[in-house]
């Protein structure tokens, strides 16, 4: 099901009396994209970039700094392949389950929208080297700490 996303931009302040800080928040929608300015949304776009699509990827990443013992775990259980020098993790859960490119696609992949959906859940809609993807990951504690790819029959 499709709809219509508008225009739509929702701004507010906290200032922290303690660190003198101001966080502002705001959702703006472009090209399709919902870019959200939040802790959360950076540190998702971080780790698709660094780990799942390896578009930023140095190899000296610790994965600890971005997920929790809880998701470093699930990683490591859905891992599928021989591990010769451990951990291994299936960075590859938070994507699309395609093994090639999409036919006639530019082998694009990146974040389309991130969008809260509550209780620290945000379903990340993507390209996967051209194929539609959605993953619902949890944050806690400013780390991802849980996933779950959904899964579509269109």
């Amino acid at each position: 099901m499709f709809f219509l996303l508008t225009c739509f931009i929702a701004c507010g302040t906290n200032t922290s009396a303690e660190t003198g800080v101001e966080q502002i928040t705001e959702n703006v929608t472009v090209n399709d994209t919902i870019v959200e300015n939040s802790a959360d949304s950076v540190l998702i776009n971080r780790v698709y970039d660094k780990f799942v699509f390896a578009i930023d990827a140095e190899g000296n990443d610790n994965p600890t700094d971005y997920f929790t013992t809880n998701a470093l775990k699930k990683l490591q259980h859905d891992y599928e392949f021989d591990c010769d020098r451990g951990p291994c993790y299936a960075y590859y859960a938070l994507r699309t389950q395609e093994q090639d490119s999409k036919p006639n696609s530019e082998d694009v992949s990146n974040i389309r929208r991130i969008e809260s959906i509550g209780d620290g859940w945000y379903v990340v809609s993507y390209l996967d080297m051209g194929w539609s993807g959605m993953t619902r990951i949890k944050i806690v504690d400013g780390k991802i700490d849980d996933y779950e790819r959904c899964v579509s029959d269109l």
